[in-house]
């Protein structure tokens, strides 16, 4: 991995005084491994690892290794104290699930758009006893990146009451956003998206009533109304889609209304 900078769970690198760079081996120094690794459960269909046209799995997840050391610009030891390690291990090694990992190159401003569910192990570099530099190997959620949350509002409030959205994921296939539908009417709301042929069904909606459909996790809410909701609730759960030829999405309502739709395309690119 080639970077000038990277951040995990919000905070930057620089902030704890680590400066990515490559330590040579050579002369003595070694990558030492005391610490209990983070290892996480996958499945995967045994003995498959080719693709058909029926469905397809990618084999692995996008993972990468780089090493930091503490900035000479901002120290006086080239050393790391026990504090110290203490301190980046609190910070980087978590196992409470994948966290948002984004890399900073000075050259490719473009990379600040993309982060990518990771989790993060660490190995210190020693060199004549002392710990020197830091090895960060990143694991990820999956075999590709992914965009910062794009927000799209649709106003089908008008006679039409169609709204296109261009998905712009660069993989092909579906992905399931949050939805927040704010009622602009009563009566029984039917929302389409023309391209995928899902249609959420909502019956009994106030005007002024926001209903928020998270379809990835399943769970749908109203600003009024409590279980009752899932009662009137169809269970189609919308989505954004696109195919190899077209990755326009017509959203369509029968009562005026409007939306505003959350998700975070998928970014082919590597760590």
């Amino acid at each position: 991995m080639i970077l000038s900078d990277f951040e995990w769970c919000g905070q930057s690198g620089s902030l704890f005084g680590l400066l990515p760079c490559y330590i040579d081996s050579s002369s003595g120094i070694t990558v030492s491994d005391n610490r209990a690794a983070i290892t996480f459960n996958t499945s995967n269909a045994a003995g498959s690892n080719k693709w058909n046209f029926l469905s397809g799995r990618y084999d692995g997840v996008l993972s990468g290794t780089f090493q930091v050391c503490k900035n000479p610009c901002t120290t006086r030891s080239d050393s790391f104290s026990a504090e110290e390690i203490r301190a980046v291990n609190r910070w980087l090694c978590r196992k409470d699930g994948y966290h948002k990992f984004k890399v900073v190159k000075d050259d490719n401003e473009g990379y600040a758009e993309f982060y990518f569910n990771a989790y993060l192990n660490v190995k210190e570099i020693e060199y004549s006893g002392n710990v020197v530099g830091l090895e960060i190997t990143v694991i990820t959620n999956a075999p590709y990146a992914f965009f910062e949350p794009k927000t799209a509002i649709m106003d089908l409030s008008a006679a039409s009451l169609q709204y296109v959205y261009i998905d712009m994921s660069d993989e092909v296939g579906t992905l399931y956003p949050v939805f927040r539908i704010t009622c602009h009417t009563d009566g029984d709301y039917i929302i389409k998206n023309g391209t995928s042929g899902i249609q959420s069904k909502i019956a009994g909606c106030r005007s002024g009533e926001i209903i928020t459909m998270d379809s990835e996790h399943k769970i749908l809410s109203s600003s009024i109304r409590d279980d009752s909701l899932l009662k009137s609730f169809n269970f189609g759960w919308l989505d954004i889609m696109n195919t190899q030829d077209e990755r326009r999405n017509t959203y369509s309502s029968n009562l005026p209304c409007k939306i505003e739709m959350t998700y975070s395309p998928i970014a082919k690119i590597g760590l």
